[in-house]
């Protein structure tokens, strides 16, 4: 029988190592927290985050790491009050040191952190740099930094520490959904970086080479990071739809009523085609092609008017504006406010790559909108955004002289060969979707022009391009046509004069769009001309035009342009592109129109009444399934296989971190005899721990068999033993409980080593294998009754106790209930 201090001297410790691990599980975590504040830079493109994230991510994990004393660390009652008040200091003197005195720093600080996050809400992106919305982007890093420190320093979890980045960067991409580009990069570095920390947190097998070691390592890295990137990718690119946007689940101020509608100013634009409504000058766009700006966007329709469902929100940062041509300058330089829309003064500086800037100067425009180009990047203060349509909207009236200085991002531009791929965009949830919405009583014209005209469109594009064609060809623009986009209108337009005005041709287009299934709404907006000589384009009252949009899955909302030329004085239309169509949308229509005159299947409707039809599936819509059935198969392989190769090291990571040493033993033991009984190898019920310690001997070699006999000597140490034997309350118990695991491991190893590689990844790849180490792990978590003592092993796994303190528990040569004894082992009673 081995003593006491057997497994004292067994058991190794390396105090400078375990040092030199935490400090590096720290600086990981100082990694991940950066990696997850990072993602705010989507919400806020700023150079002064960049400089404020390194300090937000490494100045926590300094102070918990400080106040733990040689590995000890101080109560939490301490460390906590530490680190919020050293994130309340650090911010009160960088981030809001321009906010005024102390208060009023404190002030900014309080507010940022409790209502923060409801601001950033309420605004378009990117945000401002204010000081209490940058605060919304520092505090979950510090605060991830800081938890994942406290873990590392007060528990031997070994995943735990990096859970608190990666909900801040989950936070993070959540508040940036409106903005370009996706957090995909940094959730493989999060994921690289959380294998790196298991590396360093997993324990060290003492008898394991070095080779070895670094082999098993980088397994579990490369196993991480896999799993981290393919599950990125799954939720990212194969996704069943747009990504949820917390912004769509807050009540915002809606459109204000008492603003004209766009579309009722349309006609008196058009009534008056010389007069002149504004000039820009956009940079991006070549001067010699026109350059189309959307004002508005209609999409709620009555049959009598159409409306806006809008809600604005404050825009992100950009320059101010100059109301009337008068500056911010308390000096009232009037040429102030020119400059500083146009620093040069003859138009936008030069534009970051990707990015448009266009400086707009109001002559006969009115209204509070404003037009623009693109998707919005910065505007002016004053300037409200709607995230779901771009629209601008003023918080003053637009006066003569007014200039405003706009950067927007290019619209995304499909290719031709992506069209078969998208599928008419998904009908909203939640209720009613206004996008397919068709009032009562449509012109019966509309339902029958909506299938001639789409009869030869086998995809949804197709047969919006092909909607497009037909009213193009088929009927007459003129401006001179009374204004009006009622039913009457419409059926007056569609049914006898085949003769109307650009708001007729897009709201005939929309609501037969609607009738088809395609989401459909308005635009309003005009075509600016081609520069002259460097000038500004100036914009007039005939440049102003209706257009309609259709929203395609994968692709978003495209624009349709079915108004035709003007009509010459003969009553013909005048050859050339459709107005506001650019080259690209015109090779998108010409692809699309001739792929439908090779197509042979013409599209059905599902009914003859007004309800949207089904839309039968495009070409890529079977692909795409396949692709996403087969990332949906890879990724439960990928889970089944890290669940096969975890399940192991999960239940002996439980083993180290058990309660009491005694049980701590009993449960090593519990397991070797498992491990024989998985080798073909199974014990009886009544053995003595030195009979299965010989039964063994001849199925191991020699390290094998020292091992299992060691191992024998310790549980019957700790099952038969006085509890005077060993101080199990104390070091003595704890390294003895350490050695037991030790000597389970070389024990393991040596029966892994009697088979083959391929048997060995078999066994553990097999269903049986991960059912069996299941149901062990939840043994493990719910230790079984000291009265069914483990095969081999009888007896109480908590140890015998004094006969004076036994307190109600078993003498320990008591057999438990169901069982006898013979002076040296439990068995079953007859």
């Amino acid at each position: 029988m081995t003593g006491a201090a057997g497994p004292a001297r067994r058991a190794t410790f390396a105090p400078g190592e375990a040092g030199l691990r935490r400090i590096a599980a720290l600086a990981v975590v100082a990694a991940l927290a950066l990696v997850a504040g990072t993602g705010f830079t989507r919400l806020f493109p700023t150079r002064d985050l960049w400089v404020l994230l390194p300090v937000a991510a490494v100045l926590p994990v300094v102070l918990v790491g400080a106040l733990s004393r040689h590995g000890r660390p101080v109560s939490p009652a301490l460390t906590v009050p530490v680190w919020l008040a050293g994130f309340v200091a650090w911010t009160a003197y960088t981030v809001a040191a321009g906010s005024g005195d102390l208060m009023a720093r404190l002030d900014v600080v309080r507010t940022g952190v409790f209502d923060g996050w409801a601001r950033v809400l309420d605004m378009g992106v990117p945000a401002p740099a204010d000081p209490d919305l940058l605060i919304v982007a520092l505090a979950p890093t510090w605060l991830a930094a800081a938890l994942g420190a406290e873990l590392v320093v007060r528990t031997r979890a070994a995943l735990a520490p990096a859970l608190p980045a990666a909900a801040a960067l989950l936070a993070a991409s959540a508040l940036a959904v409106p903005a370009s580009g996706d957090n995909l990069a940094r959730a493989g570095a999060l994921a690289a970086l959380t294998a790196l920390f298991l590396m360093i947190r997993a324990p060290r097998a003492a008898s394991r080479g070095p080779r070895r070691e670094l082999a098993r390592r980088g397994g579990a890295t490369l196993l991480v990071v896999v799993v981290g990137v393919f599950a990125g990718t799954a939720a990212t690119r194969a996704g069943g739809g747009d990504p949820v946007d917390p912004r769509t689940h807050r009540s915002t101020p809606p459109v204000s009523q008492t603003e004209p509608s766009p579309l009722s100013a349309l006609g008196g634009w058009t009534a008056h085609p010389d007069e002149v409504l504004f000039r820009t000058d956009v940079s991006g766009p070549a001067p010699a092609e026109p350059v189309t700006l959307r004002l508005a966007v209609l999409d709620s329709y009555d049959g009598a008017q159409w409306r806006s469902t809008a809600r604005f929100v404050r825009a992100g940062s950009g320059p101010p504006s100059s109301q009337a041509g008068i500056a911010d300058d308390p000096a009232g330089d009037p040429a102030a406010g020119d400059r500083a829309a146009d620093p040069a003064g003859d138009g936008p500086g030069p534009a970051p790559v990707g990015e448009m800037r266009q400086v707009i100067e109001i002559a006969g425009l009115g209204g509070r909108i404003l037009p623009s180009n693109g998707r919005l990047v910065g505007a002016p203060t004053g300037v409200r955004v709607d995230p779901g349509t771009g629209t601008l909207l003023n918080d003053r009236p637009l006066l003569l002289g007014d200039r405003y200085e706009i950067t927007s991002a290019p619209d995304p531009r499909p290719a031709p060969a992506d069209l078969p791929r998208f599928d008419a965009g998904t009908a909203r949830t939640g209720g009613p979707d206004p996008d397919l919405e068709v009032p009562a009583d449509p012109p019966a014209i509309l339902g029958r022009l909506a299938d001639i005209a789409t009869a030869r469109g086998s995809t949804p594009f197709q047969r919006a391009a092909l909607l497009r064609q037909y009213l193009s060809a088929t009927f007459t623009f003129d401006p001179a046509v009374p204004p009006g986009h009622s039913y009457g209108h419409i059926d007056h337009f569609l049914a006898h004069t085949h003769r109307g005005t650009s708001e007729q041709f897009a709201t005939a287009f929309v609501l037969a769009a609607r009738i088809l299934g395609l989401p459909a709404r308005l635009a309003v907006g005009f075509t600016a001309p081609p520069a002259v000589d460097g000038q500004p384009r100036t914009v007039h009252g005939a440049d102003a035009l209706a257009w309609a949009e259709v929203r395609f899955d994968g692709a978003g909302w495209l624009p349709f342009f079915p108004t035709p030329p003007a009509a010459d004085a003969r009553g013909a239309s005048v050859a050339g592109s459709n107005p506001g169509e650019t080259p690209e949308q015109a090779e998108l229509i010409d692809v699309a129109l001739r792929s439908a005159v090779e197509t042979t299947a013409p599209a059905t409707r599902a009914t003859e009444d007004s309800t949207p039809a089904a839309t039968p599936p495009g070409p890529g819509a079977w692909s795409r399934w396949a692709i996403r059935s087969g990332l949906a198969i890879a990724g439960a392989a990928a889970l089944y296989l890290a669940l096969a190769v975890a399940l192991p090291s999960l239940r002996r990571g439980r083993l180290r971190r058990a309660g009491h040493p005694r049980r701590r033993v009993v449960d090593a033991w519990r397991q070797a005899v498992d491990a024989l009984a998985d080798v073909g190898l199974p014990v009886p019920a009544a053995a003595s721990p030195g009979e299965v310690a010989r039964l063994a001997a001849a199925e191991v070699g020699p390290s094998g068999e020292t091992a299992i006999r060691e191992l024998a000597d310790i549980v019957t140490l700790a099952l038969f033993a006085p509890v005077t034997a060993v101080e199990w309350e104390g070091t003595p118990g704890r390294r003895a409980a350490d050695e037991a695991c030790r000597l389970l491991d070389r024990f393991e190893r040596a029966l892994r080593e009697r088979t083959t590689r391929r048997a060995r990844i078999r066994q553990t790849l097999a269903p049986s294998t991960v059912a069996t180490e299941l149901r062990r792990l939840r043994d493990a978590r719910d230790p079984r009754d000291p009265g069914d003592p483990p095969t081999g092993a009888a007896g109480d796994p908590d140890g015998p106790r004094d006969p004076g303190t036994n307190q109600g528990r078993p003498d320990p040569g008591t057999p438990p209930a169901g069982y006898v004894s013979d002076g040296k082992r439990f068995a079953p009673a007859a």
